[in-house]
């Protein structure tokens, strides 16, 4: 059976809708962001907390699509598996909602579902979490699910909850196939600062279900109201068909693969094998160099072992971190990140890879073993110079190792030094050492610790080398800067689903600020049609509506361009899409410092290290073309694979 006919399948009976069927399957991938709903978050978690009891029932959910559902083959948590999550979802809500059509606040109703997902949860575990905007009679709504296999907790902290008193209509009822069914409707408001009005609703009216499965799958769907003004188009019976679907339904999770056989002794998770961990790796260390001594802190005394933040980091069962020890060795100084990630094949290909192009080429490299496994080192690049006064980025002392074992487990070793301490190459004499390894498994039902999640350092060295060698080569004159922003996402296992950087250029009596962000897959497919449509909350301040150009380069990658002139400002926008929607967005004014959301801050590294009183000119400091170039650079569209 093809995909098209999966769709048909779960879609049933054409329904009156604007959703162009052919764009949702013709290899459209959606936004893996975990950072859902940005923006609006407090709206959302006040109104997430508005749940249900058992005041009121309805009428039974509207009828099952009449024919069966086929078997779930996809992997679970692979884009693949997302795609067909979100055509099962985007089909229910078409059938509950005839007249939706697709569309962000205020703007132009598109062909394209708006809607973003990513995987939740953990290995052996995971969950879906989508987004998307739409209207409905003429306004405009949000709508978010979320899907969890294991869901009888989440089930029972909503029931205790119980109605909230700014329900209007609470319930719950029993599903066609056995399902437990709590809903609401309600209307609240609150008193909204000026500077987040635009952001933020003073009233909200909104509409949630949540069910729990006979399998213990648990669904949460809400939709809500996005201005004050608007009443709620949509009955809360209208929701419940979505989540008893049988076709939106998680994939079964793999038989479990038979760990591998350890001679560690100790069991992860717990403190003695925190401080076997901790006693392997200060003797790896001091293999390399017999003077090394952990400390205390920066200038502070010696240790007799590392001294790290987040020390519950230790204790995670599968990706125990030792997070910035500090350590010296003869007088220099530097710190050191160690972490071990079980599944560490995926950690290894979700990972920035080494840069291909420009400067930050020459200082990654790449070894795959014989045996299985591979080595990536990397020299990390300067984020402005060596001293204050270069204008240039230039390798650093900073290197980041990731040593992938024949037994799938992942080390990654981040040193950071002012001056070379260690060598690069006994850095990673260290990562490869054997005795660095993890502990098997607790037993089941074994009281360890879970609750460290991925460190931003896996991103944010790797992919500031590769963008500040973009900038670098697209900007070969003048003076460059550049500072990592946001990361979004990074607790599943797709890793970061969004990076973020400002940057500034000043060349050639021109000047002006920007910022470039790197999505791993963009919520829509893009187009002069459709980019207007993009998540307000991921581009906060850009200008997509000037003049639009767009076009398909030879390697498939698709190109949109536009020129805005905003109170007599120019400002350049370019987007670069690959086929399975990873997106680069590069966007520059000629008015650095003027307020807009892409602005430097003034404060820290920059505010130190920039020239004073930089004025713009009559445009941009970087052509269109260059800005082109850049958000095409193989380094920033390949960042996040």
């Amino acid at each position: 059976m093809t995909y098209r006919q999966l769709f048909d399948d779960l879609i049933g009976e054409p329904p009156v809708s604007t959703v162009d069927v052919d764009r949702v399957i013709s290899g459209q991938r959606r936004a893996r962001r975990l950072r859902i709903g940005a923006g609006t978050t407090a709206v959302a978690a006040v109104v997430a907390a508005v749940l249900v009891g058992t005041t009121t029932l309805i009428g039974k959910p509207h009828a099952q699509p009449a024919k069966p559902v086929p078997a779930v083959t996809t992997i679970p948590g692979s884009d693949q598996d997302l795609d067909r999550i979100d055509a099962a979802v985007i089909a229910a809500l078409t059938r509950a909602v005839p007249r939706l059509a697709w569309a962000v606040k205020d703007g132009p109703v598109i062909d394209t579902p708006a809607w973003a997902s990513d995987v939740m949860g953990g290995p052996g575990s995971l969950g879906y979490r989508g987004n998307g905007s739409f209207r409905a009679d003429g306004v405009d709504l949000t709508a978010s699910l979320q899907i969890t296999p294991d869901g009888a907790k989440s089930w029972q902290a909503e029931a205790a909850r119980g109605c909230s008193k700014n329900a209007v209509e609470c319930g719950e009822q029993t599903g066609p196939d056995g399902e437990k069914i709590r809903y609401h409707r309600s209307v609240w408001e609150q008193e909204v600062p000026p500077q987040l009005r635009d952001q933020m609703p003073s009233r909200t009216e909104s509409a949630g279900v949540t069910a729990l499965r006979r399998d213990g799958t648990f669904l949460h769907l809400n939709i809500r109201t996005v201005t004050a003004e608007d009443k709620l188009p949509v009955a809360v019976g209208q929701l419940i068909p979505v989540v008893v679907d049988r076709a939106v339904v998680l994939a079964p999770e793999p038989s479990p693969t038979p760990a591998a056989t350890s001679t560690v002794t100790t069991v992860a998770g717990t403190a003695a094998d925190a401080a076997r961990l901790d006693a392997a790796l200060t003797s790896a260390l001091r293999r390399q160099a017999s003077d090394f001594t952990w400390l205390t802190k920066w200038g502070g005394e010696s240790s007799p072992t590392p001294v790290g933040f987040e020390p519950k980091g230790r204790l995670s069962v599968d990706a125990p971190v030792l997070d910035a020890a500090t350590f010296r060795v003869g007088n220099r100084a530097g710190q050191v990140t160690l972490r071990l990630v079980r599944d560490g094949k995926a950690a290894w290909s979700v990972a920035p890879p080494c840069p291909t192009a420009a400067l930050a080429a020459h200082y990654c490299t790449v070894t795959e073993f014989p045996g299985g496994g591979g080595l990536r080192a990397r020299r990390m690049l300067t984020r402005f110079g060596s001293r204050p006064d270069s204008a240039r980025p230039v390798g650093s002392n900073n290197y980041l190792i990731e040593s992938l074992r024949p037994d799938g487990t992942l080390v990654r070793l981040y040193l950071t030094q002012d001056k070379p301490a260690l060598s690069m190459e006994q850095a990673t004499e260290v990562a490869r050492d054997p005795a660095l390894a993890l502990a098997p498994r607790p037993p089941a039902g074994a009281a360890t610790s879970q609750v460290y999640s991925p460190l931003r350092w896996d991103y944010d060295g790797a992919a500031s080398a590769a963008a500040t060698g973009a900038l670098d080569a697209v900007s070969p004159d003048g003076m460059i800067y550049l500072l990592p922003f946001r990361v979004g996402g990074g607790s599943g296992p797709n890793g970061a689903t969004l990076l973020s950087y400002n940057f500034m250029v000043q060349r050639g009596g021109l000047a002006g600020d920007g910022e470039i962000i790197v999505e791993r897959r963009a919520a829509l497919a893009l187009s002069c049609a459709t980019v207007g449509a993009l998540p307000p909350a991921t581009h906060r301040g850009h200008a997509h509506d000037g003049e639009c150009t767009e076009s398909t380069r030879p390697d498939g990658n698709r190109v949109v361009t536009i020129v805005s002139r905003p109170a007599g400002s120019v400002v350049y926008s370019v987007f670069v899409q690959r086929p399975d929607r990873g997106t680069v967005e590069v966007v520059i004014d000629n008015r650095p410092n003027t307020g807009a959301a892409s602005d430097m801050p003034t404060d820290g590294e920059f505010g130190r290290r920039w020239p004073k009183g930089v004025k713009g000119g009559a445009t941009p400091p970087l052509t269109l073309e260059q800005v082109t170039a850049l958000a095409a650079h193989p380094d920033l569209i390949n960042m996040l694979p």
